[in-house]
């Protein structure tokens, strides 16, 4: 993976300005009331202990200020494109200091939400080196006032991405589809496995189509390897849609489901026509079950309209290092919503692709 080297981004000298008498508004000198913070975190450092900050925002960078009444410069992030719109009242901005690669240092995710509804997110990885250094393959950019993900064709045809499994018809090979490995990544193997998809039920009613149906991943004695202590097997799969690629992520910021806790919703923005998918799932895993040594069973609940046909389970071969792996692992924080194509995390050319709505 590329790694973009991270300067500190040279800051734009902020002026305190106020119309009328504005003794009411600002506080002596404390510069946290004059309007220009625009988001605020907890960043954690080893070292540093964890530290809260007010962060500003400009079209070229965003600087992180201790919250003190005296401006005092934390840390900093500079963009590697300049976003044009970053301070019009029509763009939304946030920002994260998620832990991502799990090494107990805060990382950094910026997002803008353009008018026009399409997105440019960058991320930064900490290196106790270089400090925050810009990570190319997890950030994707917003061009022309377009919004990518709306095509003519069916996103999955243009990239050349097949259905290559069905519903109800038993299992399918997926090499390399399950991980096993003990501690932080100590013996990481990874091996076959095999999927199925069993549809329970699928009926209309009012406008809206319910599907309920089990993905199955089979993992053979072959595919577990010797371990002295205990071990963690992985596999990965995800719910994705046909015509845009998006991947529906299954994290708490998308959980706001009118019909309770643990649903999950995206809309679907597809040649004008926008679909509203709401899903829910549970996992149990079985050992040892007839020859099999793992059985992980998936089952979903999904609410669609009933004009979309789009949706798509997709099973995942492992990547061939823990490092990747782990980082897969946080794939909500560093990519929510993106499209199949747009990281390197995922090998959408040697994945099982089920169509859920044939």
């Amino acid at each position: 993976m590329k790694a973009f080297h991270h300067f500190l981004a040279v800051l734009l000298c902020l002026s305190l300005t106020a119309c009328g008498d504005s003794s009411d508004d600002i506080t002596g000198d404390d510069w946290r009331a004059s309007g220009v913070v625009a988001a605020e975190g907890t960043i954690t450092h080893e070292g540093e202990g964890s530290v809260k900050v007010l962060v500003t925002v400009g079209p070229e960078s965003a600087a992180f200020y201790r919250d003190e009444p005296e401006q005092e410069l934390f840390d900093s992030v500079s963009f590697p494109v300049t976003v044009e719109d970053a301070n019009d009242d029509g763009t939304g901005f946030d920002i994260s200091f998620d832990d991502i690669t799990g090494d107990g240092e805060s990382d950094v995710v910026v997002t803008f939400q353009h008018a026009d509804m399409s997105t440019t997110q960058m991320v930064w990885f900490w290196d106790a080196d270089e400090h925050y250094v810009f990570e190319p393959d997890y950030s994707y950019f917003h061009e022309n006032g377009v919004q990518t993900d709306l095509t003519d064709t069916p996103y999955f045809s243009d990239n050349g991405l097949q259905i290559n499994a069905a519903v109800n018809t038993g299992t399918y090979l997926l090499e390399n589809g399950v991980a096993c490995y003990s501690g932080l990544g100590d013996g990481y193997e990874r091996n076959d496995c095999y999927w199925e998809v069993v549809k329970h039920s699928d009926q209309s009613h009012d406008g809206i189509r319910e599907i309920q149906f089990d993905a199955i991943c089979y993992i053979p004695e072959s595919s577990i390897p010797y371990f002295t202590e205990q071990y963690i097997t992985n596999t990965d799969s995800e719910l994705y849609d046909y015509y845009t690629g998006m991947w529906f992520t299954a994290a708490t910021a998308y959980g706001n489901s009118q019909r309770g806790d643990n649903y999950y919703v995206h809309t679907v923005n597809y040649n004008g026509n926008e679909y509203l998918i709401e899903f829910a799932y549970s996992t149990d895993w079985q050992y040892n079950v007839s020859d099999w040594a793992m059985v992980l069973t998936k089952s979903y609940m999904v609410y669609l309209p009933d004009d979309y046909d789009g949706l798509v389970f997709a099973a995942t071969p492992q990547l061939d290092n823990y490092k990747d792996c782990a980082r897969r692992m946080q794939l909500d924080s560093i990519a929510p919503e993106t499209s199949i194509m747009d990281t390197d995390l995922v090998d959408p050319y040697n994945t099982l692709f089920f169509s859920i709505c044939y």
